[in-house]
């Protein structure tokens, strides 16, 4: 293991406090994989590794019979050692993909690619859908134009309705019994009357948009 993390001859038998930089990162990962661990948990190891070092761990991983988790964003080393991605999308989503980094780049780009097609595809559906609007003049439908002739005549026999009950209302005297009756024909006419008025506004604000199709046509 010495010989294959660049420990040869008489640089074994040297003091720790010899050693340059490199050799120290190199001694201290030697220290932990002569340990036979089943799993590799590295975290951004390219950072402080030299090419000679890295070359090294590369090899160790490649023959490495255990699970390797890495964090780093040296796409290149990613690509070089990994055979699966994990990655943290947002909203608690992970997305996993067999393959390498580059393979993960390729599929979020296609998957890009498609939501931009879906999205171009929904607007073009959306202005068609607004054109046939403009284009599509504005009409009554049967059951519309009859409600539309007789609303009028609706609404004012209802209020004469209300109003009679009004008045029984007031000369209803001291029979509670009368009073509870007509108090609930009352509040039924009055919710009829509403109902109809609401309807003359939702006609009325589709006749005039009819009329200013016919002006400007």
């Amino acid at each position: 293991m010495l010989e294959r993390f660049l420990f040869e001859g008489s640089i074994q038998f040297s003091y720790i406090s010899k050693l340059s930089g490199g050799e120290k990162r190199r001694l201290y990962l030697l220290s932990i994989l002569m340990e036979a661990p089943n799993v590799l948990l590295l975290d951004e190891p390219t950072n402080d590794l030299d090419i000679e070092t890295l070359t090294i761990l590369e090899d160790y991983i490649d023959n490495f019979n255990g699970a390797v988790i890495i964090v780093s964003h040296d796409r290149y080393f990613l690509d070089r050692v990994i055979n699966k991605v994990f990655s943290f999308e947002g909203n608690s989503e992970i997305l996993q993909l067999v393959g390498n980094y580059s393979d993960y780049r390729e599929y979020k780009q296609e998957a890009l690619q498609e939501v931009v097609v879906e999205k171009v595809s929904v607007e073009k559906k959306n202005k068609n859908i607004e054109k046939n609007k403009i284009d599509k003049p504005i009409k009554f439908t049967f059951k519309e134009q009859k409600e539309f002739e007789e609303i009028d005549e609706k609404i004012e026999e209802k209020e004469l309705q209300l109003e009679e009950i009004q008045q029984q209302v007031n000369n209803s005297g001291s029979n509670f019994m009368l009073l509870q009756e007509l108090l609930a024909t009352e509040g039924k006419l009055k919710e009829e009357l509403e109902f109809l008025m609401d309807r003359w506004t939702y006609l009325n604000e589709i006749n005039e948009q009819i009329q200013e199709g016919k002006n400007n046509n």
